[in-house]
């Protein structure tokens, strides 16, 4: 019973993150069509959160004991996670933001992976099944991207 709100609680934290995640990339969009820096922006927020967090590991500090390696292996994944961003940011700038998503979405298939080699996790079908349509979509993306840029070559030669 436990373990099943455990799983449960760790699910809806997972869609809110999604969701959270999302609609930073869309204010993100907003502030960078209406000439805002959108980088304040994402370190604003980002900051807010990693006090908010702290903020909850000093009030569970009780529960749970950080080595030293384990804080400078989490703040070097936190600076690895600010380039994603700002290399995210970078790309919606430059071009569509349904391209830099699908292509930040679907980097999610690499922590998959990892942990089905790492920890074993089992593959089900349905797991296999979803791997499988993500590199169909990025198939997809590639594809769409050489067609566009090969129409607007043509439009440009007219």
């Amino acid at each position: 019973m436990l373990e099943e709100c455990h799983l449960r609680d760790g699910m809806l934290m997972c869609v809110c993150g999604a969701i959270s995640f999302g609609l930073l990339a869309i204010v993100s969009k907003i502030a960078e069509r209406k000439r805002c820096n959108a980088s304040s922006l994402t370190v604003s927020v980002f900051t807010w959160a990693a006090l908010f967090m702290l903020g909850q590991s000093f009030r569970l500090a009780g529960k749970f004991q950080m080595t030293w390696p384990v804080i400078l292996l989490a703040a070097g994944l936190g600076v690895c996670a600010a380039v994603a961003y700002f290399a995210f940011q970078t790309s919606i700038a430059r071009g569509k933001i349904t391209i830099g998503w699908l292509m930040m979405n679907l980097s999610a298939g690499v922590p998959a992976l990892v942990s089905i080699y790492f920890y074993e996790e089992k593959l089900t079908l349905l797991k296999s099944v979803a791997l499988g349509l993500a590199f169909v979509s990025l198939l997809c993306l590639f594809q769409g991207n050489r067609l566009e840029s090969t129409e607007r070559i043509s439009r440009e030669v007219r």
